[in-house]
């Protein structure tokens, strides 16, 4: 009879196994860093972007999605990455410097990597420019911070879903999460902006 026991040492061992945290690393790309922003979460925020706005600064490019949706609307793009992707793009480490030269009328816009986005919010600070950084919506205590300190959200009202660095065009992940447009200096007037997105949106403009 005890040997049909179940193990219940292993059973609490595995119930209590910790949630792994991706992590942060400011010159390593990994997992979840990767995904690339589909057509339709940038068209999302356009429409918000102040019109005095010329040029923008997309410091974490890849390859080139959400410059590439801005340029065919009308916006001059400067590209930087860690990692070059794209002979059009600079490498420059967004987080370990300061050099970055900005412009009048720019902005910042970018899909900062998962596990360093605070890191990526705290910098864009420090430039003193509008900006618009893509994330998970949850209320974490930064992102209280965050809107305590004027930041505001664009929510879509269905979930993004990234493209997964396979090489394959249009292959995508269905999130586990819901993702917003953290953004500074675009004076929404107020914290939380609810958008459309339709199935039919995220199925035909990837």
């Amino acid at each position: 009879m005890a040997s049909m026991m179940p193990n219940l040492r292993k059973i609490k061992e595995i119930k209590m196994k910790p949630k792994e945290q991706q992590k942060e690393d400011a010159e390593v790309a990994s997992g979840r860093d990767t995904f690339q922003t589909p057509n339709y979460a940038i068209d999302l925020l356009i429409p918000f972007i102040p019109e005095r706005i010329e040029k923008i600064w997309e410091c974490a490019v890849g390859e080139w999605k959400i410059g590439d949706r801005l340029i065919e609307s009308g916006y001059s793009v400067f590209g930087t990455d860690i990692r070059l992707l794209d002979t059009r793009s600079r490498e420059h480490n967004f987080l370990l410097s300061s050099s970055m030269p900005t412009y009048p009328n720019s902005m910042i816009i970018t899909n900062p990597p998962f596990s360093i986005k605070r890191q990526f919010y705290e910098k864009c600070l420090e430039y003193n420019l509008p900006f618009a950084l893509l994330i998970p919506a949850d209320y974490s205590g930064w992102i209280i911070e965050a809107i305590q300190n004027g930041a505001e959200k664009i929510i879509p009202t269905r979930r993004i879903d990234y493209i997964t660095p396979t090489g394959l065009k249009g292959k995508k992940s269905a999130s586990a999460f819901h993702s917003m447009w953290l953004t500074k200096g675009l004076n929404l007037g107020k914290t939380e902006t609810f958008v459309e997105l339709t199935n039919e949106e995220k199925r035909s403009n990837i």
